[in-house]
């Protein structure tokens, strides 16, 4: 409306210029303008209010809404529509630039959120970098120190494998030593005790009363001899030492068959190259251990022993139709720290001469072990070290 009135006053302003021509020229500048700035109703009010003022004082006649000529009529109806068509070209160029803003706006906002995420993100991601860096250096100084105690769990397990190995080492030693104490004194005391009472029986004075007596003594003499010689050989047969594997294992294999009453199967050849003494000693404690553990755990009426030798390995069998190992004490087997004495005693030994043991349960157990015929020079080094 105040545009409308500022173009009556323009109006008014430029009627000595223009006189009785160009009547709505200022009207049309105002709906433009009102149409651009303001929109479709201040640009209709404006026009309302130009139009009829100006017609009112400059169109003649003047201070008067009459139309007397039908050239005014003409000029009514183009102003009314230019002031359409301007006020619909305003109205849409305002619209355009209302969208234009609004984009405008849309677009620097979307800019601002854009830089402010990725100003986040730059952060977040420093925030990481150094957390990431951090936790590296955490975890490389973790690193070390599991690194550091692995080593030394790994030399203490070293070093209680060599005492274990010193430790059954010592024990055959002991074994031997008391074998031949047992052989050389117990058994020699026990000769002269039945070679006394055979000089007893000579005497032709002697009362008819001890005889019993010393059929009773020469019996228990017999029968401690007989012991003390088994004991002896069980601690260290010495077939082993003079005749080797072989023999050794056919009479130890033939003793526990006739102690235990279990059937056994003996296949053993007469001869075969002897391996190192080492791995005859721990071929024949594992033959000692499997028959126990048969003995003792399977509940088996029969078993066998196999004996071969090849080229660069001696192999051992026993197995048996006994009632076998369960799965879970079989995994457990695995683990020397789960495994029985006997078996982790086997198995160290077995390990300590390069050679490798296997311990199966199918229908019955069988433990197979099999030895290089010649110890690696590195292997005899340790066990020397030892």
């Amino acid at each position: 409306m105040a545009t409308g009135i500022l173009a009556i006053l323009l109006r008014w302003m430029l009627d000595p210029l223009l006189g009785h021509v160009a009547f709505y020229v200022t009207v049309y500048i105002a709906v433009a303008y009102c149409a651009i700035v303001c929109g479709y109703v201040p640009a209709v009010l404006s026009a309302l209010v130009g139009f009829f003022g100006i017609f009112y004082w400059f169109v003649d006649p003047r201070h008067s809404l009459q139309v007397i000529q039908a050239a005014q009529i003409h000029s009514i109806v183009g102003a009314i529509l230019v002031i359409a068509v301007l006020a619909a070209l305003g109205g849409a160029n305002r619209s355009k630039r209302l969208r234009l803003n609004d984009t405008v706006t849309a677009l620097v906002a979307e800019a601002s959120e854009r830089k402010r995420v990725q100003q986040e993100l730059r952060e977040a991601h420093d925030e990481l970098e150094r957390r990431v860096e951090a936790r590296t250096h955490e975890l490389s100084v973790t690193l070390v120190q599991l690194e550091s105690e692995m080593a030394v769990r790994q030399q203490t397990e070293q070093h209680l494998r060599r005492l274990s190995l010193r430790l059954m080492n010592l024990q055959d030693e002991e074994r031997r030593r008391i074998a031949r104490e047992l052989h050389d004194t117990t058994g020699q005391t026990l000769a002269a005790m039945k070679m006394s009472m055979a000089l007893i029986r000579q005497i032709k004075d002697a009362p008819g009363a001890l005889t019993p007596l010393l059929d009773d003594l020469d019996a228990l003499a017999n029968e401690a001899l007989q012991e003390v010689r088994t004991t002896s050989y069980l601690l260290h047969p010495p077939l082993l030492d003079e005749s080797g594997i072989a023999s050794a294992a056919r009479w130890f294999v033939e003793g526990f068959a006739r102690r235990s009453g279990i059937q056994l199967q003996c296949d053993i050849p007469e001869k075969i190259v002897r391996p190192a003494r080492e791995c005859e000693l721990v071929l024949f404690r594992v033959l000692q251990e499997s028959l126990t553990n048969v003995h003792r755990h399977s509940a088996a009426s029969a078993a066998y022993v196999r004996l071969s030798c090849g080229p660069d390995l001696v192999e051992l069998e026993i197995g048996d139709n006994g009632k076998g190992i369960p799965e879970e004490s079989l995994r457990r087997f695995e683990t020397v720290a789960e495994a029985g004495v006997g078996i982790t005693g086997m198995k160290e030994r077995v390990r300590q001469l390069g050679g490798r043991i296997e311990i199966r349960s199918d229908n019955g157990t069988t433990v197979s072990v099999a030895l290089p015929i010649r110890i690696p020079a590195v292997t005899s080094r340790t066990t020397v070290a030892v």
